[in-house]
């Protein structure tokens, strides 16, 4: 069991992770409870920071979105400066959808989604490296996604 989630929370986020339209009437009757205690235990995780917002998930192809990589980053230094400007730089461009400090090789991955391969070049040359800030990079375009979810593991099989 999660900490400090019991079954029927799970069940809740369960729910709300597949669809956030459904009726709270709906995901009362889907977890065994009544709207009411559903409420309140939707309104408790959101209140708890377990629930951090809900969204709508657009499709990126619909967007012309077409060209996605993945983009290992090795900054010049690892002074705190340079990381604070590295991460006020992704946070200002929304063609980055996505980043990570990783161990092993590089210090950042990046996931970002352009309209074609030629705007991802002009993204890494005319804005990533342009910063100053990255020795070098290297570089994953992806060919197809196989799976692409929001939902998260509230359970384990050992």
């Amino acid at each position: 069991m999660i900490s400090g989630l019991d079954r029927f929370d799970l069940l809740i986020l369960a729910a709300l992770q597949v669809d956030t339209r459904q009726s709270l009437a709906e995901i009362a009757a889907q977890v065994g409870l009544s709207p009411s205690p559903t409420w309140r235990r939707i309104k408790a995780m959101e209140d708890a920071g377990v629930i951090e917002g809900q969204v709508a998930i657009v499709n990126p192809r619909a967007l012309g979105l077409l060209a996605v990589a993945y983009v290992c980053v090795w900054l010049n230094d690892h002074s705190e400066p340079s990381h604070a400007r590295f991460t006020a730089f992704v946070q200002a461009d929304p063609r980055i959808v996505d980043c990570a400090t990783v161990t092993g090789e590089g210090d950042y991955m990046l996931k970002v989604m352009s309209k074609d391969p030629e705007d991802l070049d002009t993204f890494l040359m005319h804005r990533l490296m342009a910063t100053g800030l990255v020795r070098s990079t290297t570089i994953q375009v992806v060919l197809r996604s196989v799976k692409r979810t929001t939902v998260l593991p509230l359970s384990y099989e050992g």
